[in-house]
């Protein structure tokens, strides 16, 4: 059943509604609009902007993610009109549903870490690579692939992992021995012959080495030339398996360039296990509850909408050990402007945490209403 909610995202950006003088009189500055049947409000905080949104949709999950994409759009277009701006972060949802007791709601609270993330480097890789002969187009395809590992975005991952696949994709068709004749194009009305070189060495290493079934490859070329032709829209669902595919794609330029430096499979599979982490990370705190008694206001009323505040000064305590493990010691208050009842608390690292498991102890909520 499609029922209504309200999503709130946060953007880290130069870009204002209103000129710095007025933002600073603390006076609030939003912008109301509706944008493919949602209601949106952007109003100005000290740290960037909010983006409210009201949308109709099957869980509040979904709702996360179609306002998500929504915003994502209205940020492309300000960039293109404005100036840049980051990639929204979500803050908080709830039903917004009509006469409703109890609503569910989640927040959620980015912490960061008090201290870098340590990988060590394996000097038993770093040495077989080092000495290895290196065709440029072998540097060009590893600087894709750390260029992918630093992408937080799933579709821009994808597409850097499967450039750095194309910059290679000549040198795999001559490591497969692919004849110069089938490694064009063939116009699948007339059949004559393209000039463009085609994917045939990038396929090769994918179902002959990678081992990855012809229908799946299929599927991620195809989500390739939706991305950089601009073959429809992105949805909710495409998208996620973008997310899906990008484990399939980066696993293949690994082995990729491995069989082309001719390093060993043990190492190639070794690099393949090994996490690229950030240098350093911000740890979510995903909290859920049930409002209770409470009635969504109007779209531009940012300051009625429900919020919890949580105190996190000296929150998180140091990594304790060479398994990342963070150990949580510190009492946790939340305040907030609405009744809630009941909370659950879950405690998320990034997808390049270095942090691996979480010891939580002595957590208290303390609800103080504002």
């Amino acid at each position: 059943m499609i029922k209504r909610y309200f999503t709130r995202n946060f953007i880290r950006t130069a870009n204002s509604i209103a000129p710095r003088q007025k933002i600073e009189q603390g006076k609030s500055f939003s912008w109301k609009f509706d944008f493919r049947g949602a209601e949106i409000s952007l109003y100005d905080e000290k740290r960037g902007l909010l983006a409210d949104c009201y949308i109709h949709a099957k869980a509040l999950d979904d709702a996360e993610e179609k306002a998500s994409v929504l915003i994502e759009n209205i940020l492309t277009l300000i960039d293109f009109s404005t100036g840049s701006c980051s990639s929204s972060s979500f803050v908080s949802s709830y039903d917004a549903s009509p006469n409703l007791p109890r609503r569910e709601y989640k927040q959620v609270f980015r912490v960061p870490t008090r201290e870098r993330n340590v990988t060590v480097i394996d000097m038993r890789v770093f040495g077989e690579l080092f000495d290895k002969p290196k065709d440029e187009r072998i540097v060009r395809s590893m600087s894709w692939l750390r260029k992918g590992y630093l992408e937080q975005n799933h579709v821009d991952r994808f597409i850097a992992f499967w450039t750095g696949l194309e910059s290679i994709n000549e040198l795999l068709c001559d490591f497969f021995g692919v004849p110069t004749k089938d490694r064009k194009f063939k116009c699948n009305k007339c059949g004559n012959t393209v000039d463009n070189l085609s994917s045939i060495g990038i396929k090769k290493l994918f179902l002959k080495v990678a081992k990855v079934d012809n229908a799946l490859f299929s599927q991620i070329r195809k989500a390739r030339g939706k991305l950089l032709h601009g073959g429809g829209p992105l949805s909710n669902d495409f998208v996620n398996r973008i997310r899906e595919y990008n484990t399939v794609v980066k696993k293949a330029l690994v082995i990729g360039i491995g069989k082309l430096l001719q390093i060993d499979d043990k190492i190639i599979k070794s690099i393949i296990q090994r996490r690229s982490v950030l240098y350093s990370e911000e740890i979510k705190f995903i909290v859920k509850t049930n409002l209770v008694d409470f009635n969504p206001p109007g779209i531009g009323e940012s300051g009625k909408q429900p919020r919890l505040d949580m105190a996190e000064n000296k929150l998180l305590e140091r990594i304790v050990d060479t398994q990342g493990t963070l150990d949580i010691t510190k009492k946790m208050a939340i305040r907030t402007n609405v009744k809630f009842d009941g909370i659950a608390l879950d405690v998320v690292g990034h997808d390049n945490t270095s942090i691996i498991s979480f010891k939580i102890k002595d957590i208290k909520i303390v609800n103080q209403t504002m």
